[in-house]
């Protein structure tokens, strides 16, 4: 199957404009827009995907929700090129699974609930399936996603822990029992986890959440929490933390608080919505580069329902994009329009540029009849 010969990972990249940090200026490049019909029934946003740039076109694999496989569709019309049966049950089954990677030709690795790893082909058959001990903390799950998925370097897969497993019951210094890095070495099956760490005064105003995302640039994974200004650089070689620097937007500053269970889910989806957050870290490897959104909080215009503020969690209504180097210096950011994009997931960087999802649900030209990207790129 040529068109799988190799694939994209996911990155991002998007316009900044001049910050108040420096007098670096990059202006945003309209490359195209692109519209494909949804031929399947599936969401517009997919929560797992990939961009896969081959010799025979482009393709974007996604986990389709309401078939509940893997769908490989053509990036010119739309059509489905493959689709990856998933089995629920017998012995290729992938119950209770939290989460997938596209790693290569016929290999995808799945993460599961209790935590465990797992590798199926393009058959749907599980080929693979290893436990993933931790004798530090009581893991509940190990979950994967489009914004920290599982990278291979050598002959190890690297994957994600950003969970606090007792937030509520923990102090400050059980966070350095947290271990966020695990590895699995494909030769002998061996599991080590990582002397990496959220900082250790992560708590020093408060109890914030814990979650990050991460991409590889070489043999380095950068580590950017969403309730942090941090960037955490772990070498996959040296298996060390070798550089760590707070990388701040302009409009993030004010992080929410969990020190006490929310009373009931609307206020505490209230505080969600009304607090800063960073969202995806992406690395673009066609201008070595890379990108972090963030999502300030929103003021609300008089009461809202849980139900009026469910769509506003699911597409942030206030979104940007900062741009960083390898060195972690900031280049610049920018605010998007309210509404203006999808910002929650399902932006990448192909070789023509970033690709922005325009169907934000609370626009009022959302459209689930198609995928709708603008794709843009920086000019000096």
């Amino acid at each position: 199957m040529r068109f799988l010969n190799w694939f994209a990972c996911l990155w991002f990249i998007a316009c900044v404009s001049e910050t108040k940090n420096n007098n670096f200026f990059l202006k945003m490049e309209k490359v195209e827009d692109v519209v494909l019909k949804v031929r399947d029934c599936t969401h517009v946003n997919p929560a797992n995907f990939r961009l896969v740039e081959a010799d025979s076109g482009t393709y974007l694999f996604f986990y389709n929700h309401v078939e509940k496989n893997f769908h490989f569709i053509d990036f010119s019309d739309g059509k489905v090129a493959l689709k990856v049966p998933l089995s629920h049950d017998g012995p290729n089954s992938i119950q209770r699974s939290r989460g997938f990677s596209l790693m290569g030709i016929d290999s995808i690795w799945a993460t599961f609930t209790p935590p465990a790893i797992g590798l199926i082909n393009f058959k749907g058959e599980v080929l693979l399936k290893s436990e993933i001990p931790n004798d530090h903390i009581d893991v509940m799950t190990i979950i994967t996603t489009s914004s920290k998925p599982l990278f291979k370097n050598g002959r190890e897969l690297f994957g994600p822990q950003p969970y606090f497993m007792d937030h509520q019951g923990m102090n400050k210094n059980d966070i350095l029992k947290h271990h966020l890095v695990f590895s699995f070495n494909l030769n002998n099956g061996e599991i080590n986890w990582h002397e990496v760490f959220y900082r250790e005064d992560y708590w020093r105003h408060g109890k914030k959440p814990s979650d990050y995302s991460w991409d590889q640039r070489g043999d380095s994974i950068y580590i950017a929490p969403l309730y942090d200004h941090e960037v955490i650089v772990f070498d996959t070689r040296s298996k060390q933390v070798v550089d760590r620097k707070e990388v701040k937007s302009n409009y993030i500053n004010n992080f929410l608080l969990a020190n006490e269970p929310a009373p009931n889910l609307q206020v505490g989806l209230e505080m969600k919505l009304g607090h800063d957050w960073y969202g995806q870290l992406i690395y673009d490897k066609y201008r070595d580069l890379f990108y972090r959104v963030f999502m300030p909080g929103y003021d609300f215009e008089g009461e809202l329902s849980f139900e009026e503020m469910r769509p506003l969690e699911r597409s942030r209504p206030l979104a940007g994009i900062m741009v960083f180097d390898k060195d972690l210096n900031i280049l610049g950011e920018h605010l998007f329009e309210k509404f203006e994009i999808y910002p929650n997931s399902n932006m990448f960087v192909g070789e023509k540029g970033l690709y922005l999802s325009l169907n934000n649900e609370n626009h009022p030209d959302y459209d689930e009849d198609h995928f709708r990207y603008r794709i843009v790129r920086f000019v000096e």
